[in-house]
């Protein structure tokens, strides 16, 4: 018979692949049932725009990826100087806050007058990114017993090197979960910069398609962008309890 683990292992597999086709069917149904182009028109598309498609896609997801980098190091940052620096946790979540309850459509064009057009889908996804992995990365240092923290400082460890030896692994599972989901926004982030002037991208395609009437474009694009979405999402959650597990904690996707 099947191990424990491999069975766990098994039914977390089929539950994520399960979730997706979900996620895909109902975007297909959706669209079918309001859209103008039906579920029939997107193989075509698929197949005879396979390279635009596979290019514009790669573009999205180089972006989103740069977008997660920066807006989960700017966050952690910030998340450590929160609980670092006296008075500095109220207007760095309050900083957080705003920046997360912006509307991304409304911050275009300020971004379009204040920076080149090719970094907007970068930034979009960053903001999208920060708020997520700033309150779990937050959630992980608070979790760090005080007592360890005081014992490192009875032995003369400064605050650069509490951080190194115990308060970065400690919230390392925390700023994992937080990653994982903000993955997502990150990549509706950068599909929304697209829009503000970007030359290549899934946004590109998507506002060409509602502008020129390609119903079938956008229905593509559409379920290419919940596919995707879905896949990373089960990456980075595979990512989350492997390091859950090597690090022995428990969390939400262990």
């Amino acid at each position: 018979m099947p191990s424990p683990a491999l069975r766990g292992r098994a039914h977390r597999t089929a539950t994520a692949l399960l979730g997706g086709v979900l996620l895909v069917s109902a975007a297909l149904l959706v669209w079918d049932r309001f859209g103008a182009a039906g579920p029939e028109a997107i193989w075509p598309v698929l197949t005879g725009r396979r390279e635009l498609l596979t290019e514009a896609a790669g573009v999205t997801l180089l972006e989103a990826a740069y977008g997660l980098v920066a807006g989960t190091a700017l966050a952690v940052v910030a998340a450590w100087s929160a609980g670092a620096a006296a008075g500095a946790r109220g207007p760095l979540q309050l900083l957080m806050l705003i920046c997360y309850a912006l509307p991304l459509v409304a911050l275009g064009p300020l971004l379009t007058s204040s920076v080149q057009r090719e970094a907007i889908p970068v930034i979009a996804a960053a903001i999208s990114v920060a708020l997520p992995v700033f309150s779990a990365a937050e959630a992980g240092l608070k979790a760090i017993p005080r007592g360890l923290r005081d014992l490192l400082a009875v032995h003369g460890a400064g605050r650069w090197r509490r951080l190194r030896l115990v308060e970065a692994a400690g919230a390392l599972p925390y700023v994992v979960e937080g990653i994982k989901f903000a993955v997502p926004g990150a990549l509706l982030g950068a599909l929304i910069g697209e829009w503000f002037g970007a030359e290549r991208g899934l946004g590109v395609l998507l506002v060409s398609g509602l502008r020129d009437g390609q119903d079938d474009l956008v229905a593509t694009v559409s379920v290419l962008v919940v596919a995707m979405s879905s896949i990373v999402y089960a990456v980075f959650a595979r990512l989350a309890r492997t390091v859950h597990r090597r690090r022995g904690t428990t969390g939400s996707a262990a």
